[in-house]
């Protein structure tokens, strides 16, 4: 067993990114590569402990300042929920079940307590809740003695969850692939066979096209996922630190608010160079004004999300009425026969 992947199984594998990485296994590589060792506040001082001692340096107590996680578990409110998978494609360990439109809910059992699924979440519908000492998650005390089972149990859990992350990833590489093969299929059915026959060259520029095409989906795709990481990272961020925050606390806003800009700028100017999408038959009236009312309680919920917040801007305040307006008349033009 490598050095990354002995770090990698004392880390609690909640994927949460609160140490700065997107998961549990590019932390041990930064570990390894000379990062300190303090900085997962899910596995606490214990996971220092168990860190300091494999790796032979010393015990450094835990950043606070990136938050504390006690052992917890997320809940939809489903009465809330307006089913648009935003949580379910947060989740790092496919633990929400659900479908578009329809409600969602959380495998208590496989959820790690990360988080993630709270900040996507467009109406506010997610808790979290504090596990029981007998819950499905074992909660690391430091400085208490544990049996062996318990340390069993502890390694089991953070095994599954691994798997679990790990089938998700795979998953996820098997649709992207899936999805490439086919809009490939399709760039080839919309080509004539004579055409290709007669013509090679024109073949090989639609070959270097649509390569260009899938290249460019690809890093749209992580341009919004890297924004959308950055975003939930400052709203965490935000509710974790104090009020007012300290000056280590400010620096670090300051820089997660840099790079939020700095992601959005980034898929704003892919999304600028994106090409106009093929037009499409217009759907029904009912199917527009469905999505035109759900678009609308999405703006409502953003708008009372910044009214409950003593520190949203005013401008912010302003963009989500704005917001709702836009909404509101979309539902109604819809709703005009």
């Amino acid at each position: 067993m490598s050095l990354i992947q002995r770090i990698d199984a004392l880390l609690p594998q909640t994927q949460c990114g609160k140490c700065g990485h997107p998961g549990c296994k590019p932390y041990a590589q930064g570990i390894a590569a000379g990062e300190p060792i303090n900085k997962c506040p899910p596995g606490g001082q214990e996971t220092i402990d168990a860190l300091a001692n494999l790796l032979q340096v010393p015990v450094i107590a835990l950043d606070t300042e990136r938050g504390m996680a006690p052992a917890q578990v997320a809940y939809i409110r489903e009465a809330e929920c307006i089913g648009c998978t935003k949580c379910i494609q947060a989740c790092p360990v496919d633990a929400i079940v659900g479908a578009a439109k329809l409600m969602h809910t959380v495998i208590t059992d496989e959820c790690t307590g990360c988080d993630l699924c709270v900040a996507p979440c467009p109406v506010d519908c997610i808790d979290l809740v504090p596990l029981p000492p007998q819950g499905p998650v074992i909660p690391i005390v430091s400085g208490l003695a544990v049996t062996a089972q318990q340390l069993q149990a502890r390694t089991d859990k953070r095994n599954h969850a691994r798997l679990r992350h790990e089938q998700r990833a795979a998953r996820l590489h098997r649709e992207e692939q899936q999805k490439l093969a086919e809009r490939q299929a399709r760039l080839q059915r919309s080509t004539p066979a004579s055409v290709a026959a007669v013509d090679p060259i024109q073949a090989a520029l639609e070959r270097v096209k649509a390569q260009k095409t899938a290249a460019a989906d690809a890093a749209l795709k992580q341009a919004k996922v890297a924004a959308a990481m950055s975003r939930a990272q400052l709203h965490k961020s935000l509710k974790a630190f104090g009020s007012p925050p300290t000056l280590e606390q400010h620096q670090r806003l300051q820089e997660l608010q840099a790079l939020l800009v700095q992601s959005e700028a980034t898929l704003a100017r892919l999304q600028a160079e994106e090409p106009a999408p093929v037009t499409k038959t217009p759907a029904p009236a009912s199917a527009e004004l469905k999505r035109a009312k759900i678009q609308l309680a999405m703006r409502r919920a953003e708008l009372g999300k910044l009214e409950k917040d003593p520190t949203a801007s005013s401008d912010a305040l302003t963009a989500a009425r704005d917001g709702v307006l836009e909404a509101q008349r979309q539902v109604d033009a819809h709703a005009t026969p």
